[in-house]
């Protein structure tokens, strides 16, 4: 991206802001938001991916939008699980590069990239038979069939989706996050164009004044593949850019370095299995959802899509805080790296209190966006109205959880997350959707609480880590 112009490096900000000792709390808010900004930004515009598959697939009705939702969150709580193991290596990255180790970096990412080719594998297998299976998990079968075949679009998807995890991992702690930007906003414009092309066939091609030529629809199916086909143009830019900056990855950094992949996967483990609890409680409240009916599923759809899209806020904030941190426990600074988990956790709280004001004071706009049925904006404002409420929770769990993740304690997000949801948060979305008869309204009580739980207990732990704690992995 040569004819861009540049923008300020995140790298030679954070520098800049580090050479003089101790840092003021407005050198390191404009630390993190050097390198934060554009993180969030790409997480913004790869949200957008989901979020335009949801407002396009909307249009063809409740039963496609929910098949598209539940789908996804299967899609999603697969593949957590292998990205997990890849983003084992981001503190060894952060850290070795806090300690000015590049060679160390460099080799993490070689076996963090053949790592991803491996886990691919199982991860198709495992999406396959989810799709085979899904109908007995109480789905009509109309919903099942659909989410089946939007799960067969997007299992191209699995090998860039893991690839790209390895490759944003190097380049957001190398602080060259410019090119994570722009894969982001080529994925967008190829899955716009290819969702218009095959999720409406003819009809697509007629609504953007082009003519017919015999182009069948694929509903649901067409919206998977124009996700895969985004993944594999967002993965060619950003692996772009690291052969632009570093030259390609050698044959001879792929080849087995076990310790390093094992430590890889050591770190990595907790970490699939925290964002497996997580997105695996979503979709579970998803299913319970689709247990009430198409339209309450369908809201719970439009609901989660809006707040995924302000997590993405804090997901940028945390993978920034999960950097700094790494970087200061690196260089043996256990003080600033304390010191700007907690700035990062109190900013990115304050920036998620704008989100929750939207989504309080104009659900019913919110729902419009992604939907013009009748029903499921009804369905939708009641669970949008809650997703205002847990916004401070979402964003302060998120950045206290990166904060950790820089440390390389990945076991304590893992623990909050799996007690929080399944121990408490699950049981009461079913105690209160389905015995109290809240339906889909108490379903979303239920996780709001379980959040809440998992922000203080993951606050609270960083807030107690001793120096000796936190030290290089």
């Amino acid at each position: 991206m040569s004819d861009v112009a540049p923008i300020p490096s995140a790298s030679r900000i954070v520098d800049e802001t580090s050479s003089d000792g101790p840092k003021t709390l407005r050198a390191e808010l404009r630390e993190i938001a050097a390198l934060g900004g554009p993180i969030t930004l790409s997480f913004v515009a790869n949200q957008l991916l989901g979020f335009v598959d949801t407002a396009m697939v909307g249009r063809l009705g409740a039963t496609s939008l929910a098949a598209v939702g539940i789908g996804n969150g299967i899609f999603f709580s697969i593949t957590v699980l292998f990205m997990g193991l890849i983003l084992g290596m981001d503190p060894l990255v952060s850290q070795a590069e806090g300690a000015g180790d590049r060679h160390r970096a460099r080799a993490v990412l070689g076996q963090a990239v053949r790592l991803g080719f491996l886990l691919s594998v199982p991860c198709m297998a495992l999406l396959v038979i989810a799709g085979l299976l899904i109908g007995r998990a109480g789905i009509d079968a109309e919903t099942s069939q659909s989410v089946l075949h939007f799960l067969l679009g997007r299992l191209p998807n699995i090998v860039p989706f893991l690839l790209i995890t390895a490759c944003r991992v190097y380049l957001q702690a190398r602080g060259l996050t410019r090119a994570l930007v722009w894969s982001a906003v080529w994925a967008n414009v190829t899955n716009i164009i290819f969702n218009i092309l095959l999720i409406y066939g003819d009809d697509g091609l007629v609504a953007v004044g082009l003519p017919r030529v015999g182009l069948p629809a694929l509903g649901v199916l067409g919206s998977g593949l124009a996700s895969s086909l985004a993944s594999f143009v967002a993965f060619g830019v950003v692996f772009r850019e690291i052969v632009r900056r570093e030259g390609a990855i050698r044959a001879e950094e792929l080849r087995v370095e076990r310790e390093t992949t094992r430590t890889i996967v050591r770190v990595g483990w907790p970490i699939g299995t925290h964002l497996l609890a997580e997105v695996g409680a979503f979709s579970i409240a998803g299913i319970f959802a689709g247990w009430i009916g198409p339209q309450a599923a369908a809201g719970h759809q439009v609901a989660l899509s809006l707040a995924s899209l302000s997590f993405t806020i804090a997901l940028g904030m945390s993978n920034a805080t999960s950097v700094l941190v790494g970087r200061a426990v690196g260089r043996g600074d256990s003080t600033g790296a304390r010191h700007v988990g907690l700035v990062g956790i109190v900013a990115t709280s304050g920036v998620m209190g704008l989100s929750a004001l939207l989504f309080a004071a104009a659900p019913a706009f919110c729902a419009r966006i992604l939907s013009d049925k009748p029903d499921v904006i009804e369905a939708a404002i009641p669970l949008i109205r809650i997703a205002a409420i847990f916004q401070l929770a979402d964003g302060a769990q998120a950045v206290a959880a990166g904060a950790l993740r820089g440390t390389g304690d990945t076991t304590s997000a893992r623990n909050a997350n799996v007690v929080g949801y399944y121990a408490f948060g699950i049981p009461l979305a079913l105690l209160l959707g389905f015995a109290v008869r809240m339906g889909a309204v108490g379903i979303w009580w239920g996780l709001t609480a379980a959040l809440f739980v998992v922000a203080t207990a993951l606050v609270v732990r960083f807030a107690r880590l001793t120096p000796a704690q936190m030290k290089r992995v």
